[in-house]
């Protein structure tokens, strides 16, 4: 008997589950204009839980509520969209991020291009936003950390390459610094738009560069001061460096290989006449008088006119 009683318990479930199902479909009807009246009165958030609501109803009963399913799976997105940009408006950004990425995902499963693009880019900006904070606070690792996670949401974001440069570079990581510069400075040149993060990241390049420049020539390590130059080859303080430091380090054939592109990084009369004057003096040491002379020439500036001057009549006479 107790057998009977079981599958007859069985039997009632499945008819009420089958009296159900012959309903659903009214009901998901039902529900998703609770969802349109949230809505309609611009409560998109609270009506979330009611479109996800729909979905499942209309998932269960398949293939007569597909339409109202598909609805809701669209409109879906939109709202997650706008509750991520409410959140940024109370400023709980990490509940911000977490609505846009819902956001961007359900809205890349219903190709929606455009709503997963914008999704993409809110969560990219709030990253941006952090990375700044933490950037002025001089917290460089957490900026970074932040800056990285918004280029990877969207890759094409200059401004935040910029950022992500400057914060490698702070910390010392300057080849990562400078292949990020060097794109920010490739999109200025093929679009003026990001002129200004071009022009701010060339800065970059050249200030963080001499100054590891500097810090290499004062540990004598005459390969890394040519590294470093190498980055930036037009700048004529940092050449200027290269040659004085391999003088000082008596490396004669780095500042013959080297000169003729420093003298020609050089603005200033005076600072050409000390390239100039520092070329001659490796010429005559290399036993090159004869190029020496057409080094020591060119000085016609600065403090060196004189010993210029002194050497020329040296090596002229041998």
């Amino acid at each position: 008997m107790k057998q009977v009683k079981l599958w007859g318990v069985a039997l009632a479930a499945a008819l009420t589950v089958l009296g159900a199902s012959a309903q659903t479909k009214e009901e998901v009807g039902l529900k998703m204009k609770e969802a349109g009246e949230l809505i309609n009165n611009k409560k998109l958030v609270e009506a979330i839980p009611v479109v996800e609501e729909v979905i499942k109803m209309g998932q269960a009963v398949g293939a007569d509520a597909v339409d109202i399913t598909s609805e809701a799976q669209k409109l879906l997105p939109k709202l997650y969209l706008q509750k991520g940009v409410e959140s940024v408006r109370a400023q709980k950004l990490d509940e911000a991020i977490a609505a846009f990425e819902k956001a961007e995902n359900l809205a890349d499963l219903q190709g929606d291009v455009m709503t997963t693009r914008q999704a993409g880019r809110f969560v990219s900006n709030i990253y941006m936003s952090i990375g700044i904070t933490s950037f002025n606070a001089k917290d460089y690792t957490k900026a970074l950390e932040s800056f990285q996670k918004g280029l990877k949401q969207d890759p094409e974001n200059i401004q935040l390459a910029y950022f992500t440069a400057k914060s490698y570079a702070e910390m010392g990581q300057l080849e990562q610094a400078m292949e990020l510069y060097k794109q920010v400075i490739a999109a200025g040149t093929e679009n003026s738009k990001y002129a200004k993060q071009a022009t701010d990241a060339k800065a970059d390049m050249d200030n963080y560069m001499l100054v590891a420049a500097s810090e290499a020539a004062q540990a004598g390590d005459i390969e890394k001061v040519q590294t470093y130059v190498a980055a930036v080859p037009e700048n004529a303080d940092a050449n200027l460096l290269l040659i004085q430091t391999a003088n000082n380090l008596k490396k004669y054939d780095v500042v013959v290989a080297k000169g003729a592109d420093a003298y020609a990084a050089q603005t200033d009369d005076t600072k050409k006449s000390d390239v100039a004057f520092l070329i001659g003096v490796a010429y005559q040491n290399k036993g090159n008088n004869a190029k020496a002379a057409e080094w020591l020439r060119k000085v016609t500036a600065g403090s060196n006119v004189a010993a210029a001057k002194e050497l020329l009549t040296s090596v002229t006479a041998a």
